[in-house]
């Protein structure tokens, strides 16, 4: 059997932990908050604002249809109730009369766009309220399944840790000390490469009939010239 060997079945133990942490993390995350709740609330807040603007604006044009109305009457009253003796202040009142009409003309338009504008705010309030209903009922779903995943993963994580420890006899210590390190120094943790095609299955480097050999049954570990890995030959 070659030296790399029992490194190897480490790396697999080890590769499986890693791939474990991973996941077991993710699923903390993913349980913390759902980046789909997370949008649809921050939907459903800026419809919210939008519908009390339009709102808004609504009884202010109201208002102001209200006043030129409540004056346009109070003018006509004036006009045909016989109170204004003067002609010229007659004439001034038929244009004022004239006046208001147009604008309470031009109020009534900006009511039916405020009304419309009003109606559109809270149909998009309503239906950004049902997406995160909608979204908060996936969540809570998916809350359930993840939280069977990861009751799953710990156990088989607990399971690992013990076949790991039992990986390890055997190994002796600088073997380990080199495999350590090496695992420290790469981003994916990766210390032991299977030959692959006459190359390392990490980098892609070739290697040469020596290392190939070596890797398969030296009594001494055989790293990559490029990556510096350990290989393990088949």
């Amino acid at each position: 059997m070659a030296r790399a060997e029992p490194l190897f079945r480490l790396q697999l133990v080890d590769s499986d932990l890693d791939a474990t942490r991973k996941r077991v993390k993710d699923i903390d995350t993913a349980l913390t908050s759902s980046p789909a709740v997370v949008h649809a609330r921050s939907q459903l807040d800026l419809a919210r604002k939008a519908r009390q603007s339009a709102e808004g604006d609504l009884k202010l044009v109201e208002l102001d249809a209200q006043m030129i109305e409540a004056k346009l009457k109070g003018e006509e009253k004036r006009l045909y109730e016989g109170q204004i003796k003067s002609p010229k202040e007659m004439l001034d009142t038929q244009r004022e009369i004239e006046m208001l009409k147009r604008q309470r003309a031009d109020a009534d338009d900006k009511v039916l766009r405020a009304i419309e504008a009003a109606d559109a705010a809270r149909a998009d309030d309503l239906r950004c309220e049902a997406a995160l209903r909608e979204a908060q009922t996936h969540f809570e779903a998916d809350v359930v399944s993840l939280r069977e995943e990861r009751a799953k993963l710990v156990v088989h994580f607990n399971a690992q840790v013990e076949m790991r420890k039992a990986a390890l006899t055997g190994i002796p210590q600088p073997d380990l000390e080199a495999y350590t390190a090496i695992r420290a120094r790469k981003p994916n943790g990766v210390a032991v490469a299977m030959v692959k095609n006459d190359a390392c299955g990490q980098c892609g480097e070739g290697l040469s009939s020596q290392q190939l050999q070596l890797a398969r049954v030296g009594t001494a570990l055989t790293s990559c010239p490029s990556c510096g890995r350990i290989l393990r030959g088949l």
